[in-house]
């Protein structure tokens, strides 16, 4: 009798850990085939700490990417892929490796493994998207689905991106979520003091009053924005790679533009810098191939501008100020700021041209 209870013991233990149940996640035996990554390095704190990645860990067709960190060896799961049949995509929360449970901290829809080459966006079916509770972030900017109307996003999710090319999405946030929340048709932190992404298919937004960061990298649909007086700083990549950006309305009360701030905002054509901006940083401008005009409202002293600010900015750009003043202060900013034959102007006469910096 007890050799007997001892078995049907055993055999409930092995389903228990052996079987993909919901409520557990999924196991994965150690010697399971992985796509492993040479180790590589990254610096924190001045230390350096290695890691290795291990990739194409697919189950159920979503591609997970495991990630060892030394030393100590921690382990973090991020979902990097999936192509699922029906209507609702759902991730598990935690898959077991190496006799650990690791949870699904990450969410990246992402299709660059599979289409380097051309760079094409998967297609996808599904109508609801569901992110569990362990998920701390979820990007969906490399997909494509054609019928979504739904995300639910979990009370523990802290930021949500690329959900601004889906015209009629309804985003439902956990009531219990003390990160995030929806307003005036975006995602902002709880305090409302920041702007996380927009949703739907924008082309003009307002920001709200109140908003001291905004992050609006990769939004690829919106074309004007209206920045309100609380915004005091221009974020790092606030707007970077916003490819149909064409006018950025800036408050008289900023006074940094940061860096990367507007990089790769390739219809950019003209720009406006209040008074207040005493500061450009580097790259705050690069890459803006149609930028043709900067009209600085200063009466008094030229913003800083840092090295390469400006850089692979369109030959000729036009600088217009208010006066001679501003006109030679600003000359000397120009210096390594990677502008090509620039031209200073004051109202609409050209005072200094051929300017390379």
């Amino acid at each position: 009798m007890k050799r007997i209870s001892i078995f049907i013991l055993s055999i409930i233990i092995c389903i228990t850990y052996l079987l993909p149940i919901n409520a557990l996640g999924y196991l994965l035996p150690d010697n399971y085939k992985w796509e492993y990554k040479k180790s590589s390095a990254y610096y924190e704190n001045e230390k350096t700490k290695a890691y290795d990645t291990y990739l194409n860990v697919n189950i159920d067709n979503i591609l997970y990417s495991i990630t060892r960190y030394y030393p100590g060896e921690d382990y973090e799961l991020n979902a990097n892929f999936a192509k699922t049949k029906g209507d609702t995509l759902k991730f598990p929360e935690t898959i077991f490796f190496k006799g650990k449970r690791l949870k699904v901290k990450k969410i990246e829809i992402d299709d660059w493994r599979y289409n380097i080459s051309i760079n094409a966006k998967w297609k996808m079916s599904y109508k609801n998207i569901i992110i569990p509770n362990s998920v701390e972030e979820a990007d969906f900017t490399r997909a494509k689905f054609t019928k979504l109307k739904k995300i639910y996003v979990s009370k523990n999710t802290r930021l949500v991106s690329g959900l601004s090319d889906y015209p009629k999405l309804k985003v439902i946030i956990d009531k219990k979520n003390p990160y995030i929340k929806m307003k005036n048709g975006a995602i902002y932190s709880k305090n409302g003091k920041e702007l996380l992404t927009l949703v739907n298919s924008k082309k003009k937004y307002r920001v709200s009053k109140g908003t001291k960061r905004i992050s609006l990298d990769k939004v690829k649909t919106v074309e004007k924005v209206y920045l309100p007086a609380s915004l005091k700083k221009i974020s790092v990549c606030a707007f970077e790679d916003c490819r149909n950006l064409k006018t950025v309305k800036i408050n008289n009360k900023t006074n940094i533009i940061d860096s990367s701030a507007f990089e790769k905002c390739t219809s950019l054509k003209k720009i406006t810098i209040p008074k207040n901006v005493k500061t450009i940083k580097y790259w705050a401008f690069k890459d803006c191939t149609e930028l043709t005009k900067v009209n600085i409202e200063s009466q008094e002293k030229s913003p800083k501008i840092e090295d390469t600010a400006f850089q692979n900015t369109k030959d000729g750009i036009q600088f217009i100020v208010k006066n001679q003043t501003v006109a030679d202060q600003l000359k000397e900013q120009l210096n390594g700021s990677g502008v090509k034959n620039a031209k200073i102007l004051v109202g609409k006469k050209v005072v200094y041209q051929n300017i390379n910096g």
